[in-house]
């Protein structure tokens, strides 16, 4: 029976490599930077609760591709 533990971390360090594959490319690296200046490099917060988890949402996502392709593999 396969060990399920080793099945999760094989399918993560899958999905890293191909993070890491498509934002190494001269267009993911421009993609990237793009997506770090329109939302990893300013506050989330406004006075619409609304409107601060929305950009809270965009921002969590460029934190979630810059994690994934800064991880270590293991």
């Amino acid at each position: 029976m396969p060990d399920k533990d080793f099945e999760i971390n094989k399918d993560h360090g899958d999905l890293v490599d191909s993070y890491r594959q498509c934002f190494s490319t001269n267009e993911g690296e421009k993609v990237l930077k793009d997506l770090k200046a329109a939302y990893g490099d300013r506050s989330s917060y406004s006075n619409d609760s609304h409107d601060t988890a929305y950009k809270e949402g965009q921002r969590s996502v460029y934190l979630r591709i810059f994690n994934l392709i800064k991880e270590r593999k293991e």
